[in-house]
């Protein structure tokens, strides 16, 4: 996977956000003495050919830090102890690329196709159904790559551990696999030698996708251009005019240069003892190598320019967005801190999110506030990703002529900052943030601490400084303590006075996509018009060699795998409650939450008319947003910020779990703060619940423009999930309501809405939403708290809810599920396809089969398994080239197909087609092997870590008790061939047209031609 295509997440992977805001829960049970290896484990002691270097007890995220090099390689080892079932392991390599080939992403596909000690095809594809791992991926950022894994169960860790070294250090890379991952010359019909030649490739498609999305164009064109003198001036993840020009035979140095163990560096984290890794690490990988410098991977710090640059790109037309003449972004970026100076990038970070976090930040009051543009870029932020680290400032839904007035503004607000400081209560607000996500608990720490450290440690940064944040937070305060400009002298050091400034422009252009396209058939051209006819045979043959080993049957048996043993029998039960309080029904789930309360609630809506429900995500987007009756919008959110980690609303569709199409509508309201603010979050809560006055229109209009500005932002990037949305809408009236409220009929809705300019009369609606939703009488809750504070909170639970409106109706949460509807044709399978101005396709089908309380349901989820693993990966990835592509049910019961980023459209609706027929004939022959790891599979969801904040949630949200979950687990496990061949015939076989739907989201082209399909009825969207 291509790390710089994660586009805004890519901000929050660094050091201290990943750390802050996703601590997780370490569990408060006896480790067992076994596992607890930590006492031997001394600076300067000696083991397994390590030398430990460091020990650092880090007390605000209960862990201990050892540090380590290998004696030999200088291979280095950060093990982090924590009483943490969810254990993790990771390798990383510095991989400095010095063109767009995109040699380290093609590498990091294609070291996974097979290794010395496991030379089967994708050892790490079929690994993925043969292990309970949490998480398996690998990543490739702009100068590193990184491969990652976590697990619960130690066989499993030990399993993965053996498949990830032995793939890293002794990968097979054989031609063939380059060719399938990388990129290869094929014939249109890959039997014929006499159709014409094309492109295709894993990664190609990948990247000819992830460039799709104008926002990732605008992000790699400023890295490129703001730190263009090393490996940052070219694209890592490859061009896709470029990854053509790579050999296999640099992809086989590359690795010998840059795969050493003296270039890589290791981290575990957990409660699993360290000595076996480190044991079997230096046994098998590292003893037999001795040190290389590994001078030709460090990236040198970026020379500083004298003054600043300006640049202007291209980018596509986007029919979803604003009119042509307002799909113009501007963005200021400034080179800053060396990541390796802690401290230094530490502050950067606070001060950035001092200048932009917030309506009472001073960049949204001078740039978002005066309404002349969409709001900020998904890039604007701080990205301590590279050696130097950049900030960015940048508006979208601009017009050209607005490009130097955003300019402006950014040089008189760095002027204002400078000169007044920043408010007060403004610091306090971010500092507040640190501290409750220092206690905040999350499912994944050990991953995103991993994930932070990456870059830092990268380039040899102090890791076990980066580590203790508190000491950083208390540096910032004792700087601002004694010196009262602190703030604004850094300001002005490091961002007004800073000359290392890139201004990049970015203008639409209708025939975009049009030019991209003659440039590859230019490409195709070069390297197709010297090859003479012998030269064409070896690529037919070469391919068909590609398709025959695609095909050939995989002696997988040498792979580890778990068992049906190591899957546990028993759901968690957390002690609960349920309780009334003043008519309020309430669900306490009493668990250790670290001096947090987490509060979460239900609001009914069916009581909204049609027109008011197709309101509801914009009505969560603005009412907190806008003020209350005694607190303006500025005031409102600095209380938020300084007493809670914020007040969250969000459209909820709790599908039922007994029956089809039968949902319950409703808003989901989420809270936490720190046990000792907790009258302040219900004050907070107070003032939403009893809005009466007459808002702000100019404001709601200002807020409206940047919820649709952001509503179409990813849409490239999580085209598969459109795609399934839409499709399922067909078939499924739950699914249905879903794609309302958050598909691409939304985004259609709230486009007609805008064009209207209704504003005032919308603001109007809004508020009768929350006359009807904000009451008592229609609100049931639920708690994750401590015990020990219960009675406590509860009572400053049963004040809040006598502040609170009350009607006279009887309780919505007494009659809350509806019937959806859904239109279905009688004679074709209803098929849309979603023009979108992209280069790649997403399709999916959907096919409505049984409720989550059926048999059928446990057995249609290992089908779905099944059919990912042995069918629609081999079809869909591998010999298709796209990026990405399976089946998964849904709580809607409805089983849904999906390629992503995908050459092909009407030929993988094809594919999902037969996967009947291919059930027919290969369901017998499923081992008992293939049908445990469909069910281990199952299981890695079913069973995955869930954090203190989020236990009981299921059953809060869905009503899934933890009996009707163990039945459901029952009922996987019992899960047989039998079983396989009734769901396949009763779900898959049946040829109702009304039961499934088909959708495609990508390019109008003469490819796209439907009329000799007569089963099935396609309407075009054209999203204009």
């Amino acid at each position: 996977m291509w790390y710089k295509n994660l586009g805004a997440h890519l901000k929050s992977i660094t050091t201290l956000n990943q750390i802050l805001r996703q601590s997780s829960h370490a569990a408060r049970r006896k480790v067992l003495t076994e596992s607890n290896d930590l006492n031997v484990f001394k600076v300067g002691y000696k083991l397994h050919g390590f030398e430990i270097k460091g020990v650092q007890e880090v007390s605000e995220f209960r862990l201990t830090a050892i540090h380590l090099v290998h004696e030999n390689t200088k291979a280095e080892y950060l093990h982090l102890y924590r009483n943490d079932s969810n254990n993790v392991f990771a390798i990383q390599f510095r991989t400095t690329p010095k063109n767009s080939t995109g040699l380290p992403h093609i590498l990091e596909h294609t070291v996974l196709c097979g290794s010395k000690k496991y030379p089967v095809r994708d050892p790490f594809f079929k690994m993925l159904n043969r292990s309970l791992a949490t998480f398996m991926n690998a990543m490739t950022g702009s100068d590193y790559t990184v491969y990652p894994f976590s697990t619960q169960n130690l066989s499993d860790f030990r399993n993965l551990q053996k498949i990830y070294l032995d793939a890293t250090f002794r990968p097979l890379l054989k031609e063939l696999d380059f060719m399938q991952e990388g990129w290869r010359l094929e014939n249109v019909n890959p039997a014929d030698a006499a159709t014409p030649l094309i492109i295709k490739g894993v990664v190609y498609n990948e990247m000819k996708g992830a460039f799709s999305e104008n926002e990732n164009l605008l992000g790699q064109k400023l890295q490129n251009l703001i730190l263009p003198d090393h490996t940052y001036g070219v694209i890592s993840g490859g061009d896709p005019l470029e990854i053509p020009n790579l050999t296999w035979e640099d992809l086989k140095k590359f690795h010998a240069e840059c795969y050493h163990p003296s270039n890589a560096k290791f981290f575990s984290y957990g409660n699993f003892p360290l000595s076996p890794s480190l044991e079997y690490l230096n046994r098998v990988y590292l003893s037999p190598h001795e040190y290389r410098e590994p001078a030709h991977t460090v990236v040198p710090k970026q020379n500083r320019w004298s003054a600043p640059k300006r640049e202007h790109i291209e980018g596509r037309f986007e029919a979803m967005r604003e009119p042509i003449e307002k799909q113009n972004s501007v963005v200021v970026s400034l080179l800053l801190s060396d990541i390796t100076d802690i401290y230094d990038t530490f502050l950067m970070q606070f001060v950035s999110e001092l200048l932009i976090k917030g309506p009472n930040s001073p960049f949204y009051k001078s740039m978002v506030e005066p309404n002349f543009s969409g709001g900020f870029t998904p890039s604007t932020g701080y990205d301590m990703q590279t050696r130097d680290s950049i900030f960015t400032i940048g508006l979208q839904g601009v017009k050209k002529e607005d490009f130097d007035k955003v300019v402006g503004i950014f040089d008189s607000t760095l002027d204002n900052v400078v000169s007044h400081g920043f408010d007060e209560k403004h610091i306090e607000s971010i500092l507040h943030r640190y501290e409750i996500s220092i206690k905040h608990e999350s499912a994944n720490f050990g991953l995103n601490v991993v994930l932070g450290l990456v870059p830092t440690w990268n380039h040899n940064g102090d890791i076990l400084a980066a580590l203790q944040v508190n000491k950083l937070i208390d540096k910032l305060k004792k700087e601002m303590k004694q010196d009262s400009n602190y703030l604004q002298n850094i300001v002005k050091r490091y961002f007004k006075d800073n000359t290392h400034r890139l201004i990049l422009t970015m203008s639409p252009d209708k025939d975009f996509e049009k030019k991209q396209n003659a440039l590859e058939d230019e490409l195709i051209k070069k390297k197709t018009q010297d090859l003479k006819d012998d030269d064409k045979q070896i690529v037919f043959k070469k391919c068909l060699e590609l398709q025959k080993v695609q095909t050939e049957q995989q002696n997988t048996d040498i792979l580890p795998t778990l068992l049906m043993e190591d899957i546990s029998n028993e759901v968690e039960k957390i002690s609960r409650e349920r309780v009334t309080i003043n008519s309020v029904p309430v669900q306490i789930n009493k668990v250790s939450s670290n001096g947090i309360v987490y509060f979460k609630g239900l609001l009914g809506t069916v009581e909204l008319s049609p027109e008011q429900q197709m309101l509801l995500p914009l009505f969560c987007y603005v009412i907190n947003k806008l003020g209350t009756d005694n607190l303006n919008f500025r005031e409102f959110d600095s209380l938020m910020n300084r007493k809670t980690a914020g007040l969250s609303l969000e459209p909820h569709i709790g599908e039922s779990l007994f029956q089809l199409h039968n949902y319950e509508p409703s808003v989901f309201i989420s809270s936490h703060c720190l046990e000792k603010n907790v009258e302040s979050m219900w004050e907070l809560w107070r003032e939403l619940f009893n809005i009466r006055e007459s808002l702000d229109v100019e404001r709601f209009q200002r807020l409206t423009e940047l919820y649709m500005a952001n509503l179409t932002h990813g849409v490239a990037d999580a085209g598969h999930i459109y795609a399934m949305k839409a499709a399922s809408a067909l078939v499924s009236g739950s699914a249905y309501q879903k794609e309302l409220l958050g598909g691409l009929q939304h985004i259609s809705y709230m486009k007609r809405l805008i064009g209207t300019s209704r504003y005032k009369a919308v603001l109007e609606e809004i508020q009768n939403i929350a006359k009807i939703i904000f009451t008592k009488n229609n609100l049931r809750c639920a708690f994750n708290i401590s015990q020990e504070n219960q009675s406590k909170i509860m009572k400053t639970f049963a004040q809040f809810t006598t502040g609170i409106p009350e009607t006279s109706k009887q309780a919505t949460h007494d009659r809350s599920y509806v019937e959806g509807k859904v239109w279905s044709s009688f004679n074709a399978v209803n098929c849309q396809h979603h023009v979108l101005n992209v280069p790649v396709n997403y399709c999916s089908k959907a096919v409505l089969t049984a409720p989550y309380n059926k048999k059928d349901f446990a057995r249609l989820r290992v089908l779905a398994r099944l059919l990912s693993a042995k069918y629609l990966h081999p079809e869909l990835r591998e010999k298709q080239g796209a990026y990405g592509g399976g089946a998964r049910l849904t709580s809607d019961g409805v089983l849904v197909f999906y390629s992503y980023r995908d050459p092909r459209s009407l030929q993988t609706l094809d594919v999902f087609d037969n996967t009947f027929a291919w059930l027919k004939e290969n369901v017998d022959k499923t081992s008992s092997q293939e049908l445990l790891e469909s069910k281990l599979g199952v299981f890695q969801a079913v069973d995955a870590p869930i954090p203190p904040c989020a236990k009981g949630c299921d059953e809060f949200l869905r009503r899934l008790t933890p009996d009707i979950l163990q039945r459901h687990r029952a009922e996987i496990m019992s899960v047989d061939k039998n079983a396989l061949k009734d769901v396949t015939e009763k779900y898959l076989g049946n040829n109702d047209p009304a039961l499934s739907g088909k959708v495609v989201l990508g390019p109008k082209n003469e490819k796209f031609d439907t009329t000799s399909r007569p089963s099935e009825m396609w309407t075009t969207m054209e999203n204009e």
